[in-house]
């Protein structure tokens, strides 16, 4: 079974591009614009890794991180937070997400990031 990771951006062009780059490697990515989208896509079909941007329409990261850890299934759900914005802007949810990358950034940490969280896929 391919490791899921459900990655969360309303810059739909990068989350699509993070999305293929996955995908070549062999995981299940999966995508969602917003939080709001994002919860209900978990509470469905729990993901195995988040890689979640901060500033987002209806319902952005530091909202979803605090949805997630009212929830038993998606609590320990690890996340990696994302954004051009210096970490220090988050720190009120520094606790709620496993570590920090700031936008953009090259593939090879994506790879890094994500097998770290997600492991490897049995085909790589």
């Amino acid at each position: 079974m391919k490791p899921r990771v459900l990655i969360v951006d309303d810059e739909f062009g990068l989350a699509e591009v993070i999305a293929e780059i996955l995908c070549e490697r062999g995981y299940d990515a999966v995508i969602a614009m917003n939080g709001k989208l994002a919860l209900a896509e978990m509470q469905q079909t729990p993901p195995q890794f988040v890689m979640l941007d901060v500033m987002m329409p209806v319902m952005d990261g530091p909202t979803l991180l605090g949805h997630m850890q009212q929830d038993p299934r998606l609590a320990s759900i690890p996340v990696v937070l994302m954004s051009s914005l210096a970490e220090s802007s988050f720190a009120s949810v520094r606790a709620l997400y496993r570590e920090f990358v700031r936008k953009p950034f090259t593939p090879e940490a994506l790879y890094d990031l994500v097998e770290r969280y997600a492991g490897r896929p049995e085909s790589a």
